[in-house]
């Protein structure tokens, strides 16, 4: 059998980096999702909706690896501490080691789909992924995604969401997306438009029931 070789933290940022650049070219204003009827359950979502023919040029990994970029988003409103353009750190770093784990590691659809993934929460987002029709994550509430090479302890890249105060993105639940380095470096945060076209398949609150 083949080994798979062994993606750095660079590679993955940089293919990342790359798709997030080319979401400035995907159009935002798509009609919202149709209703799909009664709840599915948690980490099914509905059948995908049509997708325009440029959208395959924007897909959230392209094959090809770009030079690893500077951070480039600001910080949104929320944000306590305002970060710079040239170069940021998250700043909810520092209580990641108090974040929960909240799923088990399986096979993750970001990225080239050869990681392997956990979700972590922090105590604001404490119901997830238990969550429901009337149930939806507070102002606050964190959950990240930390990536790792298979069988490796060492993530590779991190990808989050913070749930920001009612208006932040209202037809995206309010949610903050952030692509981040295992250190909480940021290299793209905001309402970003291709975590948002996935996430609105989400069956609850715009969050799958586990590692995607």
């Amino acid at each position: 059998m083949r080994s798979r070789p062994r993606l750095s933290a660079r590679r993955v940022l940089a293919a990342a980096s790359l798709a997030c650049a080319a979401s400035v070219m995907v159009s935002s204003t798509e009609a919202p999702s149709a209703s799909v009827g009664a709840p599915l359950p948690l980490g099914c979502a509905p059948p995908p909706r049509p997708r325009a023919q440029h959208d395959a040029s924007a897909a959230w990994i392209g094959r090809s690896l770009a030079a690893e970029p500077r951070a480039t988003a600001a910080a949104p409103a929320a944000s306590a501490a305002p970060l710079t353009s040239e170069t940021s750190t998250w700043e909810l770093v520092a209580q990641l080691p108090g974040f929960k784990i909240a799923t088990g590691r399986a096979r993750s659809q970001h990225f080239t789909g050869e990681l392997e993934a956990e979700v972590r929460i922090n105590a604001a987002a404490e119901p997830y992924p238990v969550l429901g029709p009337g149930r939806v994550l507070p102002s606050g509430a964190a959950l990240v995604e930390f990536h790792y090479a298979a069988g490796s302890s060492e993530p590779v890249a991190l990808l989050a969401m913070v749930k920001r105060p009612a208006g932040y993105d209202p037809e995206g639940g309010d949610w903050e997306y952030l692509l981040l380095t295992p250190q909480g470096r940021v290299h793209h945060r905001g309402a970003l438009a291709l975590c948002k076209r996935c996430h609105a398949d989400a069956p609850h609150d715009h969050l799958f029931g586990g590692p995607r």
